[in-house]
């Protein structure tokens, strides 16, 4: 039924369905302009709510990997990436601030991670990998086999932003830290033009490519940019198209798919990120209030993105809150787009084929919506997805849209992302812009042991 709906050339408007594809006028002053007051959630965590933290928290526990303190990102699958390490870290803040853990154990966990990641094998000596085993810290693919895959500097981009909100928690871990991340080749992640760069290997040739969308991208750089790294070209939101659903303008990745070979899915989790993480400011924004925002232009995109969730509920009665997420069978992940390949509402995988019937009312998304915006729609979601757990292993992925069955897949990204919703409630936004001297910067303006290897030069 959804198919009826693809917009064929850029002038056509659908009123059936409330979609106009407009291209590029006047997008990014039409969102700014729809930006409302938003008043999220903030305060100590309820009875209910530090049990449902301590659900999320069993995942952890259950997924740790004794030999080397790593957890699985997927429940009982051995392997893990840079974004499956953030998320794990997340969780670990999450829960010593809630008092799950001693300090004690969340130095030995802490501990742990940073002795992998400063001894972790890379990618061909430049990078992360993109896939490591849980059970023995080396390199995979996907299905476990070792072996050197190439990176993601998405997920790397991801970790760093994970990393700075560790450092600012926990100050006396800075020095490992960067000695981790000073042993990365940054020329091979950040062209000089400013775009974000992964790897793979075709016929055991390793191959760079651009990497990211419009979202994705403008998050994942500010991680590079606390490294005084700027990627000029993955933080401007240029080239973009416009498309509008029930009068709310939303934009999406302008690159023509047939030729940067781009899947360009709108969808909630980076604008996500970006309100629990830094609310929706640049990096060096030190305001302490969450109801301004130092970048105007991400926080509407944000506004745009769960109001246009909000007002399918008003209109068409559809519970809605869209990520990405892992199901139990073949495609095993997938899309849950608010727009992609012409369409709104659809899923798709990552080779671009359509799967309607595996559309989730995400709980992760649910949870992070309902602490970024206090309203009766989001309490209504909260009402939705929480009993959508199992007591001893943690939360689900999500409820199916057709039929309200619970998809039982159960992920540390959700996880981490319920414990990263109730962490932002109780602390506001996570990342703090730094404030004194760091090992890095001892580096940065050593003339003769500064790291290179594209990090910013203080000497001449």
């Amino acid at each position: 039924m959804l198919k009826q709906w693809i917009i064929l050339t850029l002038a056509v408007s659908i009123t059936a369905c409330g979609v106009v594809y407009r291209g590029v006028s006047d997008g990014v002053s039409s969102i700014n302009q729809s930006q409302y007051i938003r008043q999220g959630r903030y305060g100590e965590l309820t009875e209910e709510e530090l049990g449902w933290a301590q659900i999320a928290w069993k995942y952890v526990e259950n997924n740790t990997e004794l030999n080397t303190g790593l957890v699985n990102s997927l429940d009982k699958y051995p392997t893990t990436n840079m974004s499956g390490i953030a998320d794990y870290l997340i969780a670990l803040l999450a829960a010593r601030e809630f008092e799950f853990i001693p300090n004690k154990q969340y130095d030995e966990r802490l501990t742990l991670v940073l002795t992998f990641l400063n001894e972790m094998d890379l990618s061909y000596g430049h990078a992360p990998n993109k896939v490591y085993s849980t059970q023995t810290a080396k390199m995979t693919d996907y299905s476990g086999k070792p072996t050197d895959i190439g990176w993601s500097s998405l997920d790397i981009g991801r970790l760093l932003i994970v990393l700075a909100i560790v450092k600012r928690h926990s100050p006396e871990f800075s020095e490992y830290i960067d000695k981790a991340v000073l042993r990365w080749n940054f020329c091979e992640l950040v062209s000089f033009d400013g775009e974000l760069y992964g790897s793979s290997l075709n016929e055991n040739t390793l191959t760079r490519y651009k990497e990211g969308r419009l979202g994705i991208e403008e998050y994942t750089s500010y991680g590079y940019l606390d490294w005084s790294l700027i990627p000029d070209k993955a933080m401007n939101i240029e080239p973009y198209d416009v498309a509008t659903i029930y009068n709310i303008d939303l934009l999406f990745d302008g690159r023509d798919p047939r030729i940067f070979n781009v899947l360009r899915p709108v969808y909630s989790t980076p604008y996500l990120w970006m309100g629990l993480e830094f609310n929706w400011d640049q990096v060096g924004d030190v305001s302490s209030s969450d109801a301004v925002h130092s970048n105007n232009t991400l926080a509407a995109m944000a506004d745009a993105i769960y109001q246009v969730q909000e007002e399918r509920w008003n209109r068409e009665r559809i519970y809605t809150a869209r990520g990405e997420h892992v199901v139990s069978k073949d495609p095993y992940f997938v899309y849950d787009a608010i727009y992609a390949l012409g369409t709104p509402w659809i899923t798709v995988a990552e080779d671009g084929a359509s799967y309607d019937e595996l559309a989730l009312v995400s709980t992760r998304v649910a949870f992070q919506m309902w602490a970024l915006w206090k309203t009766d729609y989001t309490d209504r979601l909260m009402t939705l997805v929480k009993e959508l757990y199992d007591p001893k292993r943690g939360w689900y992925e999500g409820r199916y849209e057709l039929t309200s069955a619970y998809e039982k897949s159960i992920s540390l990204k959700t996880n981490s992302g319920v414990l990263e919703a109730l962490l932002y409630k109780q602390n506001g936004k996570l990342y703090k812009a730094r404030d004194e001297k760091e090992y890095r910067d001892v580096k940065f303006n050593s003339r003769f042991d500064h790291p290179r290897k594209c990090l910013v030069e203080t000497f001449r």
